[in-house]
């Protein structure tokens, strides 16, 4: 993400309709999962840093973020633990994580499925990955642009590699379905205005996040909240978004090594990364 756009998604995480639907859709998931006494999530990607923030409940929550202007609203923000570096290579050892999430971020990395593979690593066996991320190709638009997206995805296409990283894919399904339709007419309408006035789409971008009036961004959080609860029980055929839940399969006759407990243990390289600790 263009970096001036940080500030702008740190308010918007607080009260848009978008992100309370995809926090309540998340945490319902977290909630359903077996935990340990010891349970550490890692937010790969984690941006300014809201969804670490709510996944602190749960355990031990680490925030992976690469751009120090969205580190600084995590930080901001109260998250309590902030690894610095990126989710191509992440700092950890293998078999950190209980459970890792990866919430809109490989859209935006050129070798996809490798960081599928290096998130694999770092869960430990029967640890879970919790995916979304931007669906159809259709919908490219200059929200897309903003966001600096690589891609757009199909289910077949998500589950595919994810099953080749190694994961079993116990759950995939669009969401955002109730929406589909008026995200692709108001793209498709701005790219003809755009195409009509004879600007090209990098022509200064406008993202489809809103200061919304209340009653709308209450309306329409409603709705996707009532979607969310069909989900429970189908999986959904079409949608703007795509949610993959997936696990590290469970290796034969493995013994538990001993664990450390302090978030420093994890950092695999603790010379070039750098813990950073709200105060």
């Amino acid at each position: 993400m263009k970096s001036e756009y940080y500030g702008e998604y740190y308010e918007h995480e607080n009260s848009h309709w978008w992100f309370r639907w995809r926090f309540d859709m998340i945490t319902q998931i977290v909630d359903a999962l077996p935990k340990s006494d010891h349970f550490r999530l890692l937010d790969a990607g984690c941006g300014t840093g809201q969804m670490t923030k709510l996944l602190e409940r749960y355990g031990e929550a680490v925030g992976l973020e690469i751009a120090p202007e969205a580190i600084a609203f995590a930080r901001r923000r109260g998250v309590e633990n902030i690894v610095q570096g990126s989710i191509a290579d992440p700092p950890f050892a293998a078999g950190s994580f209980d459970l890792v999430l990866s919430l809109d971020v490989i859209e935006h990395v050129d070798n996809d499925v490798h960081i599928l593979s290096s998130l694999f690593d770092i869960l430990k066996p029967g640890g879970h990955l919790i995916v979304t991320v931007p669906a159809f190709e259709s919908l490219w638009s200059e929200h897309d642009e903003i966001n600096q997206h690589k891609r757009r995805y199909r289910v077949p296409q998500l589950q595919q590699m994810m099953t080749d990283a190694g994961f079993e894919v116990s759950r995939i399904t669009y969401c955002n379905s109730a929406l589909f339709l008026p995200v692709l007419a108001l793209r498709k309408g701005k790219t003809w205005w755009r195409t009509f006035r004879g600007h090209s789409i990098e022509d200064h971008p406008v993202s489809d996040l809103a200061f919304y009036p209340k009653p709308v961004n209450e309306a329409l959080y409603r709705i996707l909240s009532a979607e969310t609860k069909v989900m429970q029980h189908w999986d959904l055929p079409v949608g703007v978004s795509i949610l993959a839940v997936a696990q590290r399969p469970l290796e034969a006759k493995t013994e538990a090594a001993p664990v450390d407990l302090s978030i420093n243990s994890l950092i695999a390289d603790s010379e070039q990364q750098k813990v950073l600790t709200a105060q």
